[in-house]
Order: C-alpha cells, then structure tokens, then sequence
C-alpha cells in the first residue's frame, strides 16, 4: 500500500505515528478477510511507489525474512530467512528462480552479489554459489564467532565484521583469509563505503570512519546515547538512526543525525513521521532518503530544505508483522521489504520497471517438454494418443473384481414407423431409414429423472408455477435475514457467521429499526460521531444523546450486535418525525405497505436538521448558563424549547403554519424542494454537524419583466438529485453533470413581483457560494421516471463499451483473449431457475449474455470519485475523477480545461451509498442495507490494520465487497437510495478527539417526577467519598414491563415457533452498595417513567403495578431513563464491577454495552456445564438459608442476594469445596424439583 499527503505544514511535525492516507479504497477478494492482496491498479496511481507485489517466500511460513539483496548484476532479488536458507525471484513479477540451503540452523544476515556468484553470511559461516545454485564454497574460521555483516572492497576482496572484536579481509578468489584488523570489544555491526573512508557501526551508538587501506581509525562520531540502528553515507554526507536513553530504558530517535564529512561535525538533524529502524540513500537522487520503521511504513525524505517539502509516506501490506530488511535497487525504480512473517514487498515506480539500468541476461533452465494440452470437454481425441506405460501389476484405478460383473447394453425398441415398412429377408430385416438418424446410429433414451427432480425443487413454489417472470436472484448478502428464535430467545443464535469483520451491526427487531442503514452511515463518519459522542443534554428525549450512547455501545461491543431500542424509544417521541410520517407503526402490513425508498431519504433529511438543531440549542443553553453564573444571577434553567418553528424546512409544504409563510422576503413564491429544505435566513450558527454538512448558497428571484432581483442567503445540508425529462430521448448524461444541475438549479415559474405588484414570469436560481466537506445527496427514484433515465444511462454505457470492444477486436488479431465471462452455474446446464445470472455450458447466446452483465459490472453511471470546482460567481464545475491504471489507453485522454478561474476545488470520494432491496417474490422482505467504506481509523481500533475497506450493512450481517460492486445497480432488485460523498481534506484530518460528556455530577442532577405528594425515597444517595472506584462491587438488579407481546405460531408437530419476541421496557432499576460502611445500602433505586403504553406490568415477576411509572399517581422515586442511563453509563467508565443475577438480559434491555470484565453473573458463578441455570430464589434457599420472591420480586432484595451470593462464592472458592457445592445444589434442585419448600 502507499500513501500520499498534502504539502508539508507545521502543524503536522509535532504529531507523531500519524497516517496519512491518498485514497481510502482497497480491494477484498470475496468472502474473504483479512485482505490476502490489494488491487493496484485501481488506486494511489498518484504515488511515487506502488506496492505491486506482496507474497510469502520460501520457509514463509516457519522463518521470517532476515537479508534482501537487489543483485547489481541481473534482474534478480535475493532472499534470505532465519532459516538459513536463500531464495532468488527474477523481475519485478517475482518468478522463482533458485532456491537452497547454505547453512543448517542459522539464519542468513547479508547477501553480497559480485560477477561470478552471491556471497551469503551467517553466523559462523560465508558461503558462496553460483547463481544457478551451485555451490562454490564453505569457509569458516575460529575468527568467524559472531558475524553481522560484509562490504565488497576490491573485485575479490572484502571485508567482514560483528559482535567481535575484530574486521576480517577475505580474498574471494582463494576462500582465504588475508588479515585481521582489531577494532575492540563493542565490535561492528554495520558496514558503509564512502569515497574517502570505511565507515563502521557498533551496537552503542558510535560510527567510525577508518582509513579504506590500512583500516586505521580516523575519526570517531558518538551518533547516538543508547544504540546505533542502521546509517548510510552518500557523497559528504552521514545520516544515523537510532536509540537514546531514556529514564526507564531506551527510546526511539525520532530525528535522524545528520554529519557533514567534510568539516566532521553534525549538522542540523531531519525529523520524519515514522520510527526509524532502517534507512538507505536512493542511488539515483543525491537528496533523497528511504527511513524504514519496524512496523512497515516508510518514509522518502530530502535532505535538502525545501520552502514547502512534500511527505512521501507508505505503508507495507504486512498486517502487523515487523519489518527486518529492506534494500532499493541500484537504479531506484524498486524497494523491497522483507518481514518476520516470512513475507516480501516489492514497490516499484511504475508497472515496467527494472532492477539495474543495464543488466545481463539471466541463464534460465531448459525448458521441459511436455504433452499437448487435453480439454476435458474434447470428444474426439482419443485417450490413446497420451502414451502410457506398461505395467505387469495391477493398476491404482482398477476395480476389484467383487465389485464389477459384466452388463450389456439392453437392444433398444424398433420405431414402429420403422417395423410398418421392413421387409423380411431369410431372417434379416430391411426398412428405409425414416431420416432422423444416421446409418447405424441408434438414439439412447436419458432418464428424465434428475430434470423432473430439479423441477419439483424449484417448481413447489406455487406462486412461481404460472409466471416465472418475477424471479431474481439476489444475493444471500443483500437479502433481509429472519432471526430464528428457540427457547433461548436469541442467546443461542450465531450472529457470528454473518459477521466475521470485527464491527457491530445492528439488530432490526423492534419497529423502526428500517433507519439501521443510515444510522451505520452516520457513524463511519468520524466527526459526526465524535460530535454525537461529546455531545449531553438535560432535555429527556434528544436523538443527538441517543445517538451518542448507540454509538459508545458500538465502539465497545467488540463485534457483537447492538440494538437502537433508547435511540428509537425517543425516535417515536418526537412530533415532527410523526408528521413528517418517519414513525411506523408495529402491525404487520406497516413496514410491507411502505415506500421504503421516500421513507428513508425522507429520514435523512429530517435527522441531519434534528441533530444540528438539537446540538445549537445545547450549545444556546450552555452559554446562557455561563452568562447567567458569570453575572451571578444565580441558578437559572433553560430557557430554549424545541419547538416546531425550529424547524422551518424539514416539515415540508402541507405541513407549515400559514404564519411561516408571511416572514418570507418573497411572498407567494412557490419555492422549489431544495429551497424549502434548506435553513432559512442569512445567518446560522455553525455546529459540528453544518461545519461539514452545509452548502452555502444564495437563492435568486429575478422579475422577467422589470428585471427586479431578490435574493436571500441560506444554507442547505442535504440535496436532491433531479433528473432531465425522459422526453428528450436516449442522450448520454453523466452523473457529474446530473449533479450539477441538480445543485445550481434554473427554472421560470410566475411569482409575486414587489416592483410590478403583481404576478410575474420569475426566474429562480441558486448559486453555490462554498461547497461543504461532505456532500449529501437524496436519490429520488421513488418513480418510474428517474428509474427509467437511470437505467437509460447503464445502457448507454454499456453499448458505448461494446462498440468500444468490437472496434478493438477488429484491430486486434484472431488469437486475443476472449471477454471475460460470469462465474458457472453450480447446476450447469441442468439448471431450471428463470433468469439465472451465472453461466451454463451449452446453451445458445450464454456467451453475449454473460459478457452483458459483465460490462454491467464493470461500467458503472456512478462514478467513485468526483472532483468539484467553484467560481467567484457561483459557477459550478463537477467532472469524474479517474484513477487510471498504469497503461490503459484512456489515460492519456487529458481532463477539460476550466471554463473560469476557480476559487474552491474540492476533490470527494464516495463515502457510503444506502439502497433498497426489493425482492418481488416476498414483498414482506424487502429492506435497505448500507455500503459504507469503512476508514483506516476504525479499522486500526478493530483489527489493528490502518486499511480501508467496504462493506455492505445488512442489519447484524457485515461482508466485505469489492468497490466497483459499490456503484453496480440492477435497478430491479437494487435500488439506490442516499449518496454520501466525503471530501479528500477532511478524510486526511486529525482524528477528532471524544469527550466523554457524562461526569460525576449525574449523581448530583436527580430530579422526581412523581407529582404525587406521598414520595417514598427507599435509597441513601452517594456522598462525595462513597464515590465507588475501578474494580470496587455495584450490587445490581432491574424489572421491565412488556410494551408488546410476544408472536408466535403453533407448528404441525405441536411446538411453538416464535416469529417476533416480546417487546420490553425497563421500569426499575436498583443499585447496591458492593463495600464499606453501608454495604448493602442502594444508592439507586429509580423508577422509569414511560410514555408509552404497557400491555402487561408482569407484577408477578417485576413487582411493578399500575401506576408506579405516572408522574400523576406514582408514589415512587420517577424518574427519566435518559437520567438513570448516565449514572450506569457512569460506573461502567470508571470500571466498577456488577454484580446480580441474569445481568446480560439486564443489560441488553436497558441497552448498554458493559465488558465481561466488569460483570459478574451468580447464574455463572453457580453452574455446572451441559445442566440448567439455577434460579436466584432457589441458590438463596439453599446456600443462604433465606427465603426470597414469595409474594413479588423487589429489585433491592435481589441485588442484595446477589451479592452476598458472590461472597459465598469466594468463600466456596478459598476453601477448595465449590466443585462439591456444585454437584450438591443440582442434586438437591433435582430431588426438590427446583422448588423452594414453603413458597412454591
């Protein structure tokens, strides 16, 4: 992988292990991960260096890469592992060339090339082979005890160092040792040449620079404190990396020494990004520098000073594994990267490069004659034309006789048409031959047997048994996926097989959940989900707080799936979502009977405005605050309401009040859609959401008759993509110039004139004055019109590309490649489904139709990336931006040139697309799902693999795709919805940083809700010392109410399938004092109040009645769950531990994610695998002697049990009898019937 960044600022150099990324795609081979390799072609095209080649070597999978060499003699790469053997690959597509072992155990720690041979060193050992693998010679020594490295100093000669006292000249030609050279104890472990001088390393930081003749010290230089890690020398100057000590050991130097050898002192040091372990001067530039760090990123650096330098920084594809060796080829068109995984990577500059400017040919083997190739579809060459050899024993394919015996083919019956004309002579008959077969040619009769069960497969579907039309064949990743309950509810279901990514999808049992595409689009957006994350108010249900807590969960889940319940128990609250008709209800037909497409584009509009709204008046509210307590006015409260005239655009024509419409500056002006959705008035306040979302723009009203011009400045978050009338014909449009008709709209309509004071011919324009980081836009096709002009523009293309490919295979000779075909159908040509899309051998035009879908596939109307250019007056100018691959013909076709001087350019790329499924065989099915290309933050948090990717969001299914399958829409099944387009600049900021808004003052902020004037407070609050901290007990326990039943059906065999489970809402929640004083004493003990109806209170279980939660009649402590929520949210951060019974169940309906470090479970603590869990009343009866729950359930009895249960845990635990407890507690549940005598 490589990387680009913008030039060089000041405000980056004092970051340190920054990433910066050029393009944020990669490529997954499918059904695969992590990613085994990358497409090249399609992106960083931009770069200096590509990463091309990425492969593991031989002994890869025992022994890392410890030396690679560039030979300077041919076009080879040399290799050598830990293993001790050395491997050498030909050109830059890394074909093997030889292969072998030069020493037993030790590892090879450099490679030498020369003319007649390489030179290998180990440990003890130099051993010396002909290119084509022949061994030439083994030498060893006494002096040879701990080699590490070796330089070339005449044709024949070089010299050889390491951790020992002592450089020894060795003679080539001969095998012999010509002289030793004492260079004392610290020894020399690196080995340079300059011009003038034999420059050498020690492991403790010093560089020694030595008369090249005699080898007699000259010059010493202390580079480094604690250890030298490589240098390189080139013309007059000397560049060290290293380590310094540090209080506590060594650290690296992230600056390189840099000495002038000429005046023999160090100048100014050079700073890089990277850790530095390796580096290396490039041949063939006299300034340029390659620092290689340990985890794979490397960095090009001059080592002049430039007024603005650009950072060149890169990225090995090495998932983790760290970096021993690299070198760069003589003529600098290659680098190659050798890891402890056993892998190489191989950059080059472009797709031919070389290794050498002028290298010999490399002598290859003879090459083996083999056979002529045999399809395995050839009917007439006989086997008998591959000899075989003849054998006397039996053959490995023969049958035993037991299992063979000789059965002949039965006499087929005689066409009757056949008998009616024969004619008997002697005893042998004569007939004409009818002309249906040939002379001696009798037609077999297949058994129709497998055709019929094919049919019966996929024939019993009676709504397919008349018209088959219908059918498609989505794919099982886009399809809406039921979830099978059992017993267990969902514990025992396998989310893990529809998600082996390490992100957390999203659960879509409850209604509503159809916003669970966009609500995964929103959060891979990283300031978007810093804003909501940082973001806390007072007011109970905000959709910017629920937001906030969904996305903690899913940063926190580890994977595992998470539910919106919070987020959509305040979805429903909110008028304006119902009036804008965003709130389903839960029967059955509402999610079948809706247009899932309007609705969720209409969802988008209606949560960018609510977010930014919701996140102003939290800001409003705060600096009133600050004011009021700075003047000291005393306590004050809100004084902002959210009210509906907050919103002026989002509730649409039929929806706002009349009096809105008198505050307009042109009144009677029926303004298009994009205007009413835009924030009206001139001025805004700017938020995290509109800093990144709002277009800035200026709406125009110009009377065609008196040329009177109004305008107004406002600011819109979201757009709509309009489309040309069908009425002008089959034209090719691009999508770039869709797009830019769709923001900088013209259109005549008559409107109220203030100059003629009457109806006029107005025109109404819109000019973009600042074009925003990301760009939102709504995709209609909720009409056949705009499917129709979409689908007219793929066609377009993909006949452009057939003319385009016809015309090249004309050019081209006979023996081209043929064009790529689709996958085959597992069925092959037995295959009865009605249009399958894979391809089935034999079958007339299969050819042509796979090559269709193919370029389909391959030519997308919607492009990846786009570029944006804005002019003084509004002018807008959007193009396609093509990342072309090394080669391809159309790359030299050059982009238009500007019709104005532009004042922004902004370059995107396509962040995230949402898209309707429609299945037309069960309408019931239909859902929307997410493609999101997820960054290289989320997965360096996840995976530890600073990559991008994208994935298709199917509620809790998450799968890796190819980009190009991102933009590819069949519009019968696929359908795109909603485009998020994210700015290069705002992808290569900084990480916005998270500030976790939930402090201890939730514990002070307890208001009652209860109107009632009997308040009953069971509960001591917590005082300033009692503050519970890290590890410290919370005894837990929580009750819910059911807000729907649970749905099931009575199968044929008696049993009952769960098709929807109960929908539950937590109505209690209690917690306990887990140490000191006043152990056992609750510090909450919160009633929920709701909002919504309870269809059961289940008093039995919960000890909740009728009334508790309304403020009207409750006598309880009532309060919000938003308000009870951060005081859990609370002690989960600080890292208390809860302790209670069944507490997964618990937490999943109060919907918080809280590690499995920090709970501890009785039902776990007292189980024995493969038996039952064992209730709370039973385990208190039988190890405490207590009898519990024998009217109703009480949260604080619960807790408290649960609690001294664990207690007894430990005590059980320090003993050595838990194992006996165990087997005695099942055997008495087992003779008692798990029923607590004198209770049940």
């Amino acid at each position: 992988m490589d990387f680009t960044a913008p030039p060089f600022e000041s405000s980056v150099s004092g970051q340190s292990g920054m990433l910066v990324y050029d393009d944020g795609t990669a490529e997954f081979a499918e059904g695969e991960y992590p990613i085994p390799s990358e497409n090249y072609e399609e992106t960083y095209t931009d770069a200096e260096f590509q990463e091309t080649q990425t492969f593991l070597a031989d002994g890869g999978d025992r022994f890392g890469v410890s030396a690679i060499t560039f030979d300077l003699q041919e076009e080879l790469l040399w290799m050598g592992n830990q293993g001790g053997h050395v491997t050498s690959y030909y050109g830059p597509g890394m074909q093997k060339y030889t292969s072998f072992q030069v020493h037993a155990d030790q590892d090879v720690r450099q490679i030498s090339t020369f003319d007649e041979g390489i030179l290998a060193l180990t440990k003890s050992t130099l051993r010396c082979q002909v290119r084509r693998g022949v061994p030439v010679f083994t030498h060893s020594s006494e002096n040879m005890l701990e080699m590490q490295c070796m330089l070339p100093m005449a044709p024949a000669t070089i010299v050889m160092g390491g951790h020992q006292d002592k450089l020894i000249l060795f003679d080539v030609a001969q095998a012999v040792e010509t002289g030793v050279v004492r260079v004392g104890d610290n020894g020399c472990a690196i080995i340079r040449r300059h011009g003038r001088y034999l420059c050498t390393g020690d492991p403790l930081g010093v560089v020694e620079l030595r008369d090249p003749n005699s080898l007699q010290l000259e010059h010493t230089l202390e580079a480094h404190t604690g250890s030298l890690s490589d240098f390189d020398v080139h013309e007059n100057l000397l560049v060290t990396c290293g380590f310094s000590q540090r209080p506590g050991g060594m650290s690296v130097d992230r600056l390189l020494m840099v000495y002038d050898l000429r005046m023999m002192r160090a100048i100014s040091p050079m700073q890089v990004l990277v850790d530095p372990l390796l580096l290396r001067f490039l041949p063939s530039f006299s300034s340029r520098l390659a620092v290689v760090s340990a985890v794979g990123q490397f960095q090009l650096l001059d080592t002049v000073a430039l007024d603005e330098p650009d950072i060149c920084l890169y990225h090995t594809n090495s998932a983790g594994a760290m970096c021993l060796t690299f070198d760069v080829s003589s003529n600098c068109q290659c680098m190659a990267f050798g890891d402890s995984d056993g892998s190489i990577h191989l950059f080059t500059s472009h797709t031919e490069a070389l290794f050498n400017a002028y290298s010999r040919d490399v002598t290859f083997a003879d090459p083996v004659e083999t056979l002529p190739p045999l399809s395995i579809s050839d009917n007439i060459t006989p086997f008998s034309t591959i000899p075989m050899p003849y054998c006397q024993s039996r053959l490995a394919s023969d049958w035993p006789e037991e299992l063979l015996r000789k059965a002949y083919r039965p006499t087929p019956v005689i066409d009757p048409a056949t008998l009616k004309n024969l004619k008997m002579v002697g005893n042998i008959g004569y007939a004409p031959n009818p002309g249906g077969l040939r002379r001696n040619q009798v037609a077999y009769k297949l058994e129709k047997s497998s055709a019929r069960g094919m049919k019966k497969i996929y024939g019993s579907d009676s709504s397919r048994s008349k018209d088959d039309s219908s059918f498609v064949a989505i794919p099982k990743k886009y399809r809406k996926i039921e979830v099978k309950y059992s017993k267990m509810g969902m514990d025992d279901f396998d989310f893990d097989y529809y998600n082996k990514t390490g992100f957390a999808g999203l659960e879509a049992t409850l209604p509503n959940s159809y916003c669970n595409a966009m609500l995964q689009v929103l959060y891979y957006i990283d300031k978007v989900r810093a804003a909501l994350e940082s973001h806390l108010c007072q007011r109970e249900f905000c959709l910017a707080c629920e937001l906030g807590f969904l996305y903690y969960m899913v940063d926190h889940s580890q994977g595992f799936p998470c539910q919106a319940s919070n987020f959509l128990r305040a979805f429903r609250t909110i008028p304006e979502a119902s009036a804008l008709g965003l709130i389903l209800s839960d029967e059955n037909n509402s999610k079948k009977n809706a247009n899932l497409t309007r609705l969720i584009q209409n969802w988008n509009r209606f949560i960018l405005h609510q977010i930014h709204f919701e996140i102003l008046d939290a800001k409003k509210c705060e600096s009133y605050l600050e004011l009021a307590k700075a003047e000291s006015q005393g306590p004050v409260t809100a004084p902002f309401v959210y009210q509906e005239k907050d919103f002026p655009s989002i509730m649409g024509s039929g929806i706002r009040n009349s009096r809105n419409y008198k505050e307009e500056t042109v009144e009677a002006v029926e303004l298009p859609q994009e205007c009413e959705e835009s924030i009206e008035g001139a001025t805004i306040e700017e938020t995290e959401l509109s800093s990144i979302f709002s277009t800035r723009q200026t709406n125009i009203h110009k009377c065609l008759k008196c040329q009177k011009e109004v305008s107004k400045e406002s600011t819109q978050f979201l757009w709509n993509l309009t489309y040309p009338d069908a009425s002008q014909g089959k034209v090719p449009v691009s999508f770039c110039d869709v797009l830019t008709k769709s923001l900088s709209p013209e259109q005549v309509t008559p409107a109220w004139c203030e100059g003629c004071s009457k109806y006029q011919p107005t025109k109404q324009s819109r000019r973009i004055s600042q074009l925003p980081p990301i760009l939102a836009l709504n995709c209609g096709m909720d009409n056949p019109g705009d499917k129709e002009f979409w689908q007219t523009q793929m066609d377009l293309l993909v006949q452009k590309a057939q003319e385009t490919a016809q015309s090249n295979k004309d050019e081209t000779s006979a023996s081209s490649a043929p064009p790529p075909s689709s996958k085959p159908c597992r069925y092959g040509d037995k295959c009865m489904r009605p249009g399958c899309r894979f391809k089935h051998a034999g079958r007339p035009g299969e050819a042509a139709s796979s090559s269709n879908s193919q370029l389909y596939y391959t030519n997308a109307w919607l492009p990846l990336h786009i570029k944006a250019d804005l002019g003084e007056n509004g002018q807008l100018f959007i193009r396609k931006k093509t990342d072309f691959a090394p080669g391809d013909s159309s790359a030299s076709e050059p982009d238009a040139p500007l019709p104005f001087e532009s004042s922004q350019h902004v370059e995107y790329d396509l962040q995230s697309v949402v898209c309707y499924i429609h299945d037309p065989i069960n309408p019931d099915k239909k859902n929307l799902v997410a493609l999101v290309n997820v960054g290289p933050r989320y997965h360096e948090r996840s995976l530890g693999s600073p990559v991008s990717q994208w994935y298709i969001f199917n509620d809790f299914s998450i799968t890796p795709v190819q980009a190009q399958e991102v933009v590819w829409f069949s519009l019968d099944w696929k359908v795109p919805c909603v485009l998020y387009w994210i700015s290069k600049e705002l992808k290569s900021q900084p990480e916005p940083l998270i500030q976790n808004p939930i402090t201890i003052d939730v514990f002070s902020e307890d208001n009652n809700l209860a109107r009632n004037g009997r308040k009953m407070i069971t509960f001591t609050p917590l005082s300033a010392e009692e503050m519970p901290s890290e590890g410290e007990l919370v005894a837990m326990d929580a009750e819910f109410v059911t807000l729907n039943q649970e749905e099931s059906e009575l199968r044929s065999d008696g049993k009952t399938n769960t098709i929807k489970p109960s929908h539950m809402s937590v109505a209690r929640i209690t917690c306990i004092r887990g140490q000191g004083t006043q152990t056992g004493e609750p510090f909450i003990d919160d009633y929920i109040s709701t909002s919504e109806q309870v269809v059961d209170y289940l008093t039995k279980f919960s000890g909740i009645k009728p009334g508790d939660l309304d403020a009207n009649f409750s006598s309880k402590h009532l309060t919000t769950l938003k308000s009870t929520y951060q005081k859990l949210r609370f002690l989960v951060d600080i890292g208390v531990k809860f302790v209670g019974h069944g507490l997964k169940n618990d937490f999943r309906v109060i919907n918080l994610v809280v590690p499995s470090e920090q709970v501890i479970d009785t039902v776990h603590l007292f189980h024995l695998p493969h038996h039952r869990m064992v209730s709370l009343k039973f385990l208190a009866w039988h190890f405490l002697g207590t009898k519990i729950q024998s009217v109703t359930h009480d949260s604080i009895e619960d807790a408290k049990t649960a609690l001294q249960l664990y207690h007894h845990y430990l005590k059980l635990e320090a003993s050595g009898g838990l194992t006996a407890a165990l087997k005695d507690i099942y055997q008495a549940g087992k003779r008692m019937q798990w029923k607590v005598p004198g209770i049940e």
